[in-house]
């Protein structure tokens, strides 16, 4: 059961796995990098690729605040916080180091993060109070916690909130007509004055007021109200609804989660989400015949991170996560699976990225030998070791174990007699290798 603390038990072990996720956060459940809003995961698994897959659709959508949804900075509130519809906070670009790499911009800074610890001790390290009032941004956790009568209820809301009951309000953008519930707009009952013409006990006096013409006043339906629905008080601790909206890439209303994140913010979720699919389309799309184009029937309740999350049976062994690290050999034109790459390669992050490429071996061919030649390295992948670079090693005893070439004689031996100057400094990462295929392949065999 997901939590703020990636030890909440997820249902797999990712021990083994490098964590750095680049501009995103990693996912203990599924073992991955999930980046935010315009950035995508790169050849290395880690989210620097700039794309816009995902500027039209929330890769957010459907997390819980507090629970999964990335933590962020909120300069006004002085704290951190978490929600399904950050806009503001997926990532700045530094202007002074705003330059582009081969896998994206360079100055970008994360600007979301996994836990609200990890956030306020970035954006916040000078405030003892950040952790705490990030923590009472949002509804508590476990569940026990929301059932009145159990040991472990308390009432999370604000003060100001408390005294909210089921009435009968006019619903002005979606429905258009009288429903029933208690996530009106907060000025509805907040203003001096709104309340006896907003709120009604008895839905007869709501009709009478705003919608005389309407015969089919008041509607019994299940009232929407995205505003307050997602909001942080009244949001439910399992992944929200799904809601009607406008895909305008389509020409179409779609349904789900995933609509833009701008969409649920900054009150257009008045105007662009809907419980109705023919409420969605008679406003945007009244001539289109195939809308919406999707519906509820075809709509999955659960996280967001489920959506690339392997679909197995509980009594089903979910399939080994490996933690490979491909690099390419310029001389025999080919990627390596191993971790003895030169040094050079891991000195900075730049070059990290441009080098190492973690489960990915297509990634690697890809982008070092061309689209062209891609099928032909993947197939000729050299598989080389794995250094435990946690142990003291002798140097010069590990490189007399490598393969040296013989120039003068177009082959490769590993017999411990490697000329002294192969085992200097510079010269190692070129003419010692760990298997004979990739000296072979640098040398001719």
């Amino acid at each position: 059961m997901p939590s703020e603390s990636p030890s909440a038990n997820p249902s797999r072990g990712c021990e083994n796995i490098r964590t750095d996720c680049g501009w995103g956060i990693f996912n203990p459940w599924t073992c991955r990098c999930d980046c935010p809003v315009g950035i995508c995961l790169d050849s290395n698994e880690q989210c620097y690729l700039t794309c816009a897959e995902t500027i039209n659709h929330n890769p957010f959508g459907g997390c819980s605040p507090g629970w999964d949804c990335p933590w962020f900075p909120d300069p006004i509130s002085g704290h951190c916080k978490s929600e399904m519809h950050n806009t503001q906070n997926n990532g700045d670009i530094d202007k002074d180091h705003g330059l582009t790499s081969l896998h994206g911009p360079l100055g970008v800074s994360a600007n979301i993060f996994r836990t609200s610890k990890q956030c306020c001790d970035v954006h916040f390290s000078g405030s003892a109070t950040c952790l705490q009032e990030s923590k009472d941004s949002h509804p508590p956790f476990p569940f026990p916690i929301h059932f009145p009568g159990t040991a472990e209820y308390r009432d999370f809301l604000p003060l100001e909130q408390q005294g909210r009951s089921k009435v009968w309000y006019p619903d002005l953008h979606n429905e258009l007509n009288c429903v029933y519930g208690w996530n009106y707009e907060t000025w509805m009952g907040s203003e001096k004055g709104y309340s006896e013409n907003y709120l009604f006990p008895d839905p007869r006096d709501c009709c009478k007021k705003w919608y005389p013409n309407n015969s089919g006043c008041p509607y019994t339906g299940k009232p929407t109200n995205p505003e307050e629905d997602h909001a942080p008080y009244y949001s439910d601790y399992y992944p929200a609804r799904g809601y009607y909206y406008p895909d305008f890439t389509l020409n179409s209303c779609g349904f789900g989660q995933d609509y833009p994140a701008w969409m649920g913010s900054d009150s257009y979720e008045k105007f662009y989400l809907f419980s109705r699919g023919g409420t969605c389309c008679s406003k945007y799309f009244p001539s289109v015949s195939k809308c919406p184009f999707e519906d509820e029937s075809q709509f999955k309740l659960g996280y967001y991170w489920e959506k690339y999350q392997e679909d197995l049976p509980n009594e089903v062994a979910y399939p080994t996560i490996y933690d490979h690290t491909f690099y390419p050999d310029m001389k025999a034109r080919v990627c390596i699976n191993g971790t003895d790459y030169p040094s050079w390669m891991a000195e900075d992050k730049t070059y990290i990225q441009l080098y190492l490429y973690k489960n990915d071996p297509r990634g690697c061919c890809k982008y070092w030998f061309g689209e062209t030649s891609a099928d032909s390295c993947v197939h000729s992948i050299i598989q080389s070791t794995y250094v435990n670079t946690t142990l003291a090693v002798n140097m010069t005893a590990a490189y007399l174990e490598m393969w040296y070439p013989i120039l003068e004689e177009n082959k490769c031996m590993k017999d411990g007699r490697a000329p002294s100057w192969m085992t200097n400094d510079g010269y190692a990462d070129w003419f010692l290798f760990r298997t004979r295929s990739s000296c072979c392949a640098s040398f001719g065999c």
